[in-house]
């Protein structure tokens, strides 16, 4: 098994588990908003940098743009 294709699982790996810890992240944020816990400011600039990076990180998934290609290689998508 080449280093690429130990980079690639891993990081689709890495990917599927930061997707759920975000999504845990953001329900528990939602939570507290829902029930008027006040958030520090510092907490609302790192959701809207986790959110900037997640748009571009999936819009560039779906949309094969450039940039993936550029950070990740041509095929970055785990073959089987």
């Amino acid at each position: 098994m080449n280093y690429l294709k130990i980079f690639k699982v891993s990081f689709f790996i890495f990917l599927d588990i930061s997707g759920i810890l975000l999504g845990v992240f953001l329900m528990s944020l939602g939570f507290a908003l829902g029930v008027s816990i006040t958030i520090p400011q510092w907490l609302g600039w790192l959701v809207m940098l986790i959110g900037i990076g997640a748009f571009f990180l999936h819009l560039g998934h779906y949309f094969n743009l450039r940039y993936m290609r550029w950070l990740f290689g041509k095929n970055y998508f785990i073959e089987k």
